[in-house]
């Protein structure tokens, strides 16, 4: 890799192309595709399901780190897909338990670097918080 080049981290494809086709929605085809440097066919072929070549599949996810600079933060439903799309082959248990530990390395992320969570975090550790069985003042 170029020393002038930044490493991009490597999304899922499916998870990609979602994030692709959000970000050209409100875009022309051939703008957009000017924009992430492929041909308008490349990215209606990778749009419609085609898997990029890994030169290509680094301009999308390269464009998305550029665009995504300033656009709004995650919504919690969309977090929420993305951990049961990760937790597709275990058991209904353990997608939650990997949800739990997800929200928890992000809230502690943010206490280690004494920053406060942002609304998101909060929102998907309340999301995943083990729902508590009937206290004793609920029972009497």
């Amino acid at each position: 890799m170029n020393a002038g080049r930044r490493s991009v981290p490597t999304l899922p494809v499916p998870i990609l192309r979602d994030a692709v086709a959000r970000e050209t929605a409100g875009l022309s085809l051939r703008r957009a595709a000017g924009e992430i440097s492929v041909s308008p066919n490349g990215l209606r072929n990778f749009l419609k399901g085609s898997v990029p070549h890994p030169a290509t599949r680094a301009k999308f996810e390269r464009w998305l780190a550029v665009r995504g600079r300033g656009s709004r933060p995650p919504s919690i439903g969309q977090l929420v897909r993305l951990v049961s799309e990760l937790a597709a082959e275990l058991s209904p248990g353990q997608g939650a338990q990997l949800g739990r530990d997800i929200a928890d390395l992000l809230a502690r992320a943010y206490e280690v670097r004494r920053q406060g969570a942002p609304r998101w975090v909060v929102e998907l550790v309340r999301h995943y918080r083990p729902r508590n069985r009937k206290s004793a003042s609920d029972v009497a």
